[in-house]
């Protein structure tokens, strides 16, 4: 049997959620007997991205900084990096999404497997392709016998993930089950003393900006910003939340994985969501110039993405919490899935209904700990980016895993035992899982 060894894993870039995801990368290989991994981590600044680690100095003695101008002359000149990356198992983009394309070409390249965060979905053409921009790299993958795995994280990725099972687990049953309906919604609320957000506000400003589609009747639609709002319990919290439609990767995703779905939707509430919603509506998110500047092209958007608090450095959180400015916060995200079941002796269908989600409020108490600074965002993120592609770089080992995947494709590949082991792993992380069959 062959020895397991330990990885060698490139990150492009790197912020609260880069150092979540490496952080557990790091005990995940250690609890698996694979011993220490290497880490390379391609940065603009040395000085402030190991500032990021204040708390990890064990990581700091695994890795390398790779300092650079920009990323571009990387993509441009591989050659020149071939030392860096030719003993590689994964590249990841812990950038922005602009970059997908050039690193996954050099995946390519260099043999490695790829992994991203997110996907460049606020544009037309991907509104009208229905197609993400690294699904372009599928066949190049496949033949190379390599792994991309896109959208990673908590929402997408392990929303994503445990849909996919309970759809797996649909095709088992002993009774005809089709999935009438998908309707997703996410919480993002923080209790604190100051404005603090848990993700760059301009991302923010841009996600709210954009019209919210959906698909109904299998076609694509869309929506004016914050219009039909409707009220929504989430599990483990206390009060009912107005949540908001809104487009995010998995509406496309979700669609391509199960075409036969008609309906597919995602709204999200909380108290971030409620201050872009009065930006929005106060009509402080225009694009117009301001009356007498013109000339100098300042829009309403342009001076408050440069006015509104920028988010906060994990040392900054962390003080923040220990001081009681953050008093708590908490992040949600829920499947509820409309059923039609036809039993073989009832010749009516019966609607039933199912949920599936992951919820994470205990971000107070990583403070000290090697994930203290980590927000109730990039927290999840980092950790459920971190156990999907663990467990995807395991399974490669011994079974194919190739081509450019989704994570709701994951469970059917990866069958029922190894998908309860990644669960299991999540809960070890203080995310809590859960399954309700409603009717």
């Amino acid at each position: 049997m062959k020895s397991k060894q330990s990885m060698n894993i490139a990150f492009f870039g790197v912020g609260a959620v880069g150092v979540v995801m490496a952080r557990a990368l790091f005990e995940l290989c250690h609890k698996n007997a694979l011993g220490t991994p290497s880490f390379v981590f391609v940065v603009r600044s040395k000085e402030r991205a190991e500032a990021l680690f204040f708390r990890n100095p064990e990581l700091l003695e695994c890795s390398t900084f790779v300092e650079v101008e920009d990323f571009e002359g990387v993509f441009k000149n591989p050659d020149a990096y071939a030392k860096t990356f030719k003993n590689c198992d994964v590249l990841i983009n812990a950038s922005v999404p602009s970059f997908n394309l050039p690193i996954m070409e050099l995946s390519l390249v260099f043999g490695a497997h790829y992994a991203d965060l997110a996907s460049d979905i606020y544009t037309k053409t991907l509104l009208k392709t229905q197609r993400f921009t690294q699904q372009d790299h599928a066949e190049a993958f496949e033949t190379k016998g390599l792994f991309g795995l896109i959208n990673l994280g908590i929402s997408p990725g392990v929303s994503n993930f445990l849909i996919g099972e309970r759809i797996a687990h649909f095709h088992n049953f002993p009774y005809k089950t089709r999935v009438k309906k998908i309707t997703l919604a996410l919480l993002e609320e923080i209790c604190s003393k100051e404005l603090v957000f848990s993700w760059a506000p301009h991302v923010a400003i841009e996600e709210i900006s954009f019209k919210p589609a959906y698909f109904k009747n299998h076609a694509l639609e869309t929506l004016a910003p914050f219009s039909e709002s409707k009220t929504y319990a989430f599990p483990y919290f206390q009060n009912s939340v107005e949540v908001y439609p809104v487009f995010q990767e998995e509406v496309i995703s979700l669609k391509q994985s199960f075409p036969e779905v008609p309906e597919i939707r995602i709204h999200v509430g909380g108290n971030e969501v409620e201050l872009m919603k009065n930006l929005y509506q106060l009509n402080l998110l225009s694009n117009r110039y301001c009356y007498g500047y013109k000339d100098s092209e300042i829009s309403l958007s342009s001076i408050i993405k440069e006015v509104i608090p920028k988010m906060k450095s994990p040392e900054a959180i962390e003080e923040y919490i220990h001081n009681g400015t953050i008093k708590h916060a908490q992040f949600c995200a829920v499947a509820d899935l409309t059923l039609e079941v036809r039993y073989p002796n009832n010749p009516k269908k019966v609607t039933s209904s199912e949920s599936v989600g992951v919820s994470f409020s205990e971000v107070t108490s990583l403070v000290k700990t090697p994930f203290s600074g980590a927000t109730y965002i990039s927290y999840p993120t980092g950790i459920g980016a971190a156990v999907l592609l663990f467990h995807g770089l395991m399974y490669a080992q011994t079974h194919p895993l190739k081509g450019v995947l989704v994570t709701e494709a994951l469970p059917q590949l990866f069958g029922p035992a190894l998908c309860d082991v990644i669960k299991r792993e999540l809960g070890s992380y203080k995310l809590n899982l859960f399954h309700a069959i409603t009717s």
